[in-house]
């Protein structure tokens, strides 16, 4: 899974809230989710791995100024959002929600809608 030897970036997780998303995955996508998460947390992620989340998407979600990358890299089903930590000393990254992209049931919310809950509360 690793990435070329390029930039990259400190990443902060904070267990509850992985714990939080990885409880409403299922096995297949934990599994995939709990490689990447290992990889941020031993190496950082890789600037290449990062794409802009739109500012205001179709699903009312507002991720202005976030990215994401997709698990299994390069279009999984399941995905990341991440958001700068502005507490860090040097460019770093904090995890915001990890889950599926585009559920195919419309009650459970994409990893898109978390983060954006996450950012607005």
């Amino acid at each position: 899974m690793s990435a070329g030897a390029g930039p990259r970036f400190e990443v902060r997780i904070d267990e509850k809230l992985l714990a939080e998303d990885l409880a409403h995955c299922t096995q297949a996508a934990r599994a995939a989710i709990e490689l990447v998460v290992a990889e941020l947390r031993h190496e950082g992620a890789p600037y290449e791995w990062l794409l802009r989340c739109e500012e205001e998407a179709r699903d009312g979600t507002r991720l202005g100024g976030c990215v994401k990358f997709y698990i299994p890299r390069p279009a999984g089903q399941w995905g990341a959002v991440l958001a700068g930590d502005e507490q860090a000393s040097k460019p770093a990254l904090v995890l915001l929600a990890v889950g599926e992209r585009h559920p195919a049931q419309p009650w459970r919310p994409s990893v898109y809608e978390m983060a954006h809950r996450r950012l607005t509360r």
